[in-house]
């Protein structure tokens, strides 16, 4: 005899059938998207979540993210100041999410103004003050810039020197707002302020990724053809060139891993490359031990499959690649070798 199973109830909202759990499950998939650095195909689904509740503090904040990382400023914008005004939970990191944004958007004004008000609070965190003063130090030199562009009366344009690199204040802040920073750096080098930011990138103690996002200031510059970097245990010279952050390497393994895997996993060709992509560019300028586009397509395709929980054949996989054992295992070496430094410290 068959028990009654009660049935859990199927919610409507207008032409919208809302299943049971709809909103967990929306979040699920949107928050993986996210983590897989998938965010136009995450947008849509924090969409649907705020479809249901246009206050939805996770659409909002996952909105706001996606946005952010497609450079859809307005969008992340609308989202973050809703945020704000309903009054979320960590007020102070959407707050600094809001920064971001208008920095981003090169609209001072607003930022300053936004600053300015904060800063009248009184249970601000250290940290949260030093973030403040580098932005609003940040706004005046832009729109002091953007004002001298002008030919404002009575007023000299400030030299990047006047203005003074304060490499001692990058130190001491976080690492989102140096990497913020970091962006922002190049229109405030002269020749002057170089031995400051090499002293920077030489320290053993700074973030890695930080120090190539410097590099990029440094040859966006254009003051110079090379600059010296501590890495992994060594110091190197990045040179700013063609294959600056290993960009030529990347692309012929990145074209390999397409050309094998495309017609029949592309799922796992796109992850693969995504995980090139960045390992490629934190690691310059060291070199690649061995130099072989095979060797390295087939060990990103390895750690793809790793990374997305996929089935790993590493037997079938060298073989797919045409790879031998022993230089396969000589590219493990060398990732673990930077791993001992840690590739993001």
């Amino acid at each position: 005899m068959k028990r009654n199973r009660k049935k859990r109830p199927v919610r409507h909202d207008g032409n919208l059938v809302l299943f049971p759990d709809l909103e967990s499950r929306l979040l699920n998939k949107a928050m993986t998207l996210v983590e897989e650095k998938k965010y136009r195909e995450a947008r849509p689904l924090f969409g649907k979540l705020l479809r249901l509740n246009v206050h939805d503090i996770k659409g909002l904040y996952g909105w706001a993210i996606c946005s952010v990382e497609l450079g859809e400023y307005s969008q992340a914008e609308g989202a973050v100041r809703q945020l704000l005004t309903d009054g979320a939970p960590y007020y102070y990191d959407v707050f600094r999410l809001y920064l971001t944004i208008l920095i981003e958007k090169k609209d001072y004004h607003m930022a300053l103004h936004e600053i300015r008000k904060v800063n009248k609070e009184k249970d601000m965190s250290a940290d949260l003050q030093e973030f403040l003063r580098q932005m609003e130090k940040l706004c005046e030199i832009r729109l002091n810039e953007k004002q001298n562009r002008g030919g404002a009366p009575g007023r000299t344009a400030k030299s990047p020197d006047d203005a003074s690199l304060d490499l001692s204040g990058f130190k001491q802040a976080d690492q989102k707002t140096q990497l913020l920073l970091a962006r922002n750096l190049a229109n405030q080098l002269n020749r002057k302020s170089l031995p400051k930011v090499e002293q920077f990138l030489l320290d053993k103690n700074q973030n890695s990724e930080i120090k190539t996002m410097l590099m990029c200031a440094v040859k966006e510059s254009g003051l110079v053809d090379g600059i010296n970097v501590w890495k992994f245990g060594k110091v190197y010279h990045a040179t700013f060139n063609e294959n600056f952050l290993n960009k030529t390497f990347a692309g012929r393994v990145e074209k390999h891993i397409r050309d094998v895997l495309d017609s029949e996993n592309p799922t796992l060709a796109d992850l693969a490359a995504d995980v090139c992509r960045f390992f490629t560019m934190q690691i310059y300028p060291r070199p690649f031990d061995p130099p072989s586009i095979n060797v390295w397509a087939a060990v990103f395709t390895v750690q793809a499959a790793e990374a997305g929980n996929m089935q790993k054949d590493i037997a079938g996989m060298l073989r797919l690649f045409d790879v031998q054992e022993s230089d396969f295992q000589k590219a493990c070496s060398m990732i673990s070798d930077v791993e001992r430094f840690g590739i993001n410290e």
